[in-house]
């Protein structure tokens, strides 16, 4: 197939339905590069991403607005979001990839790569929402003509994660997964390499897990299509020294946002190893290349296919047309076409001859209000009260704000043990104050018994310094744990009654009541 000749400009607006991105992955290339950007240059440089296609053989030079930003991202447009995207287009010149790769004598070298090669701004104040960047051409191995081991995402499954090391770990992780790897083994030392965290930067394993590793997890868990199931440590010794991510697939919010408003595209002609297909919700017709197709179907959700599977065996015998029932999916709700589906074939088990199955079907899911009884539409009364619709999305209301429930209580927890982590660490004469502390209460009269229970869990650990030592009797959880948190939050009641207004403010935007669980 003759490569067709990239254009010397494209804009964003232009690619505003594109979001798929594919970038070299492998320990030599740019999924597991190290670098850093805060989430305002990953968003530019992922909208620059979405604009690279399959089939091309070169860099374009790449327009790109804030309002393309704001809409890619489903950002609020109020005007805050267009200073820091601007400014964030024009860092991008000075951030680089360092990439470790074999070269032709046999020796591994460190490369490092200038992301941006040039970019351009109008002088004219009025156009200074808009910026042109192009990338390095030393890119081009990591960008086009991927053949091997290369990362394909959907960037709608990252669109709410704010923390830029979540984004990366998005990239490793999924990486790992599209490959196959249900458990992705990472020495500490190589994930604070990929991620570019500095030696003074969480230091301690317990603060890496806390603001890296757990903050991922949570991100995962709330935002995207991928989910860590169990964080397993490997140690040597007494330190942690590789962690294994336990990972399976779920459906992001944003993504299932997406399909229900989006159709899929239609293949309307082939030609010369291009394809050419027409939205069905937008005003535009574009030619793509196979591997494209390929592409877009990776929205297209597992349980949905399974669903139009199964429910296709359940009417086959009655000459329904799988496309036929593949409409019904997309006008209607599938909880009304199961509903519908079932109450024909239960009616027809039972004896009752009808004429046209398909016909009958689709009436009933056409009447949103049907009940078991056949009752004529001009007699039919409605019942008071919910309808099962109704007690649907009730139930599934319900359920969403008990998963956001434990989800904050998790958070809230997780916040207060950083705050115990840090201070131990800041302060340097709080670990012998706590540890006074244990040993007055254990004297006294009458001791108290969190405090015996406390000093008989504590482990001693020579080779350890005393800040060590603590957290590591901190960090396994317990009476010790819970003990300290006590003795630490009468010592800051600030610090941890600012945390807890923080998410008492979180719960109350989200319809919780905060102080059952705070």
């Amino acid at each position: 197939m003759t490569k067709k000749r990239t254009p010397a400009l494209r804009k964003k607006q232009d690619y505003q339905d594109r979001y798929i991105i594919r970038m070299q992955g492998g320990k030599a290339g740019l999924v597991e590069a190290t670098s850093k950007m805060d989430i305002h240059e990953f968003r530019v440089f992922m909208a620059m991403l979405t604009m690279v296609l399959p089939d091309d053989d070169d860099f374009a030079e790449y327009e790109i607005r804030t309002q393309d930003i704001i809409k890619l991202y489903s950002l609020s447009d109020d005007g805050r979001y267009y200073e820091a995207i601007r400014d964030a287009a024009e860092r991008l010149f000075n951030k680089r990839f360092v990439i470790y790769e074999k070269k032709e004598d046999g020796e591994i070298y460190k490369t490092t790569i200038h992301l941006i090669d040039e970019t351009s701004e109008p002088v004219k104040k009025s156009e200074k929402n808009r910026i042109r960047l192009k990338f390095n051409p030393k890119l081009k191995p990591y960008l086009l003509e991927l053949q091997r081991e290369y990362l394909t995402i959907d960037i709608r499954n990252i669109a709410n994660v704010q923390s830029p090391t979540s984004v990366k770990m998005y990239l490793i992780l999924k990486h790992q997964f599209n490959l196959g790897n249900r458990r992705a083994r990472y020495s500490v030392a190589r994930l604070r390499e990929i991620l570019a965290i500095q030696d003074n930067e969480y230091p301690m394993y317990g603060n890496f897990k806390q603001k890296i590793l757990q903050k991922t997890i949570n991100d995962f868990e709330k935002y995207t299509d991928l989910v860590v199931t169990q964080l397993e440590e490997e140690k040597v010794g007494r330190a942690v020294d590789a962690v294994i991510f336990h990972l399976e697939e779920k459906k992001a919010p944003k993504q299932l946002e997406q399909i229900s408003k989006k159709l899929t595209r239609q293949v309307i002609k082939s030609t010369n190893g291009s394809i050419v297909v027409a939205s069905r919700t937008q005003d535009f017709i574009e030619e793509i290349t196979p591997s494209e197709v390929i592409e877009s179907t990776l929205i297209q959700t597992e349980e949905r296919i399974s669903t139009l599977d199964q429910l296709y065996e359940n009417v086959r015998r009655f000459r329904i047309a799988k496309n036929t029932l593949k409409k019904w999916l997309d006008g209607y709700s599938e909880e009304q076409v199961k509903r519908s589906i079932d109450y024909v074939i239960e009616k027809i088990d039972k004896g009752e001859k009808i004429k046209s199955v398909g016909g009958y079907i689709f009436n009933r899911i056409k009447d949103a209000d049907w009940g078991n009884e056949v009752v004529p539409k001009e007699l039919k009364v409605k019942p008071k009260g919910p309808s099962p619709i109704e007690i649907q999305k009730a139930n599934q209301l319900q359920n969403e704000l008990e998963k956001l429930k434990v989800d904050l209580q998790k958070e809230y927890f997780q916040e207060r043990l950083g705050l115990v982590q840090t201070l131990v660490q800041d302060e340097q004469t709080l670990i012998a104050q706590l540890m006074i502390q244990l040993k007055n209460d254990n004297e006294t009269e009458s001791p108290n018994i969190l405090a015996e229970l406390a000093q008989a869990n504590y482990q001693l650990y020579p080779e350890l310094d005393n800040v060590q030592e603590f957290l590591v009797n901190f960090d396994k959880g317990g009476i010790f744990q819970g003990y300290m948190f006590e003795k630490v939050e009468k010592l800051y009641p600030t610090k941890f009654a600012k945390i807890r207004e923080d998410f008492q403010a979180k719960a109350l935007a989200n319809g919780l009541n905060a102080n059952t669980f705070f």
